[in-house]
């Protein structure tokens, strides 16, 4: 069999093809949290998520860690969070989880609840020298 024959080159429809796609659970949460660290500008670790059904769409609940000084931070000209209020932040913060997180998974995004909890703030290691 050619090169040619074994893989499909540009144009070459698929659709008659044996198999199936499924995004896992875990993969789908996965997803939400990272697209919500990037929405926040906070480290993964900071965000956990929880999915539901939302009347035949993708109900998303997510908590995001953020310490004050965070919260009180002016927006900059790239609209990343920090101005506004935190209610401001956090509808363009849903906004984005909604459009990334639909183009990422292809799945329909309905409901997207976000709980900000207060998170320390991060605290510069001290080292020893001796």
């Amino acid at each position: 069999m050619s090169r040619a024959a074994a893989s499909p080159g540009p144009g070459t429809d698929t659709t008659d093809r044996a198999g199936h796609t499924r995004l896992t659970h875990t993969a789908i949460r996965k997803t939400v949290e990272s697209v919500t660290a990037n929405a926040f500008s906070v480290a993964m670790g900071n965000v956990s998520a929880k999915l539901d059904d939302d009347a035949g769409k993708l109900g998303v609940s997510v908590s995001v860690k953020l310490a004050l000084p965070q919260l009180l931070k002016p927006r900059n000209s790239a609209g990343s969070v920090g101005a506004g209020s935190v209610f401001e932040q956090a509808q363009t913060a849903r906004d984005e989880i909604v459009a990334r997180g639909t183009g990422i998974t292809g799945l329909e995004i309905g409901r997207v609840d976000i709980r900000l909890t207060g998170g320390k703030a991060e605290q510069p290691k001290e080292r020893r020298v001796e």
